[in-house]
């Protein structure tokens, strides 16, 4: 057994991966300062729990507080951050605080205390709009926001550092489109499977932005937490790597509101009959999005392999208690 530290643990990714580590016997300690994670997410873990789970509560550019929270800690898993492509566009220095000044942070006092792994939360959006799918990690590198150009960032100064903590493994993990369980509805970050079951729930059309046909890489997020999982404890075979952690599956937005329609009609919710509500592509956005896994595969001996209809009905039943 470890002791994990999760930094953005009252997020939904955050709260989840604690969730798995719990139920498997290790101790968690979570830090977070509620900028966009919630109470009720870190409530669910203290009460799972017991004595395993401690929480700071704070920022992770606060020195003193970073260094209290990784004492005794095994294990990393760097996830909090500023996430909404949007605000970074609109608050660049907010973003470049937050996600390069808050990894540095956390990263060098991760060394400093000895910690054996480091994991860390990059993103597909380094990928850009590239339409040479599936995205492999040997794909140029092409952001297209704030948001992208920061976690870009910390996976060069990651390698970079590498050279002066040897001892210390740190891995980035590019993030495809994560869903699962209490997502906010209301949150930016990959939040259209959440938005459109809540939609659904209040008897509203969905909005669908384009005519159905852009696609994404839906990832569980139980699915993402077993890698984590086996990361921390084993290690990715070099002290600096970096993967993509999604199904290697295309899935477009039509299908994936098929999917949701069909996952409510099982437990006896209808949808608008009208259908979803089509709305004209908004600038910037990506069509198609497709993760190669096969380094993943190789490397570490475990992808992701949850279907979406067995995901989106773990959230119908975890969450919302409905069942078939």
């Amino acid at each position: 057994m470890a002791t994990w530290l999760i930094t953005g643990a009252a997020g939904f990714i955050g709260s989840n991966l604690g969730a798995h580590l719990l139920e498997r016997g290790e101790t968690v300690i979570g830090l977070d300062d509620f900028s966009t994670g919630t109470r009720d997410n870190v409530d669910r873990l203290a009460a799972s729990a017991g004595a395993r789970f401690r929480f700071h509560e704070g920022s992770i550019l606060d020195p003193a507080l970073v260094a209290r929270s990784l004492l005794g800690v095994d294990v990393v898993v760097h996830l909090a951050a500023q996430v909404s492509v949007q605000r970074s566009f609109e608050d660049v220095a907010y973003t470049n605080a937050v996600n390069v000044a808050g990894f540095l942070e956390v990263h060098g006092a991760a060394e400093k205390a000895g910690v054996q792994r480091f994991i860390y939360a990059s993103s597909c959006a380094v990928y850009g709009d590239n339409p040479a799918l599936p995205l492999r990690e040997e794909t140029p590198p092409q952001p297209l926001s704030p948001y992208a150009v920061s976690k870009l960032v910390n996976e060069q100064y990651a390698e970079v550092l590498r050279l002066r903590c040897d001892k210390m493994d740190a891995i980035g993990l590019r993030f495809f489109n994560i869903y699962g369980p209490w997502q906010d509805h209301r949150g930016g970050y990959a939040a259209v499977i959440p938005r459109w079951i809540d939609a659904c729930l209040r008897g509203e059309r969905p909005i669908v932005f384009g005519d159905g046909g852009a696609t994404r890489d839906f990832c569980f997020v139980g699915d993402l937490a077993r890698v984590i999982e086996t990361i921390g404890h084993n290690g990715a075979g070099g002290n600096f790597r970096v993967f993509n952690v999604g199904t290697g599956v295309a899935t477009s937005l039509a299908e994936l509101y098929a999917a949701i329609v069909g996952a409510l009609g099982a437990r006896g919710v209808k949808p608008p009959p009208e259908g979803p509500l089509h709305q004209p592509w908004r600038a910037g956005d990506i069509v198609h999005s497709r993760g190669s896994v096969e380094r993943l595969r190789r490397e570490i001996g475990i992808v992701p392999s949850t279907d979406l209809a067995t995901g989106i009905g773990r959230i119908l039943e975890e969450q919302y208690g409905l069942r078939p």
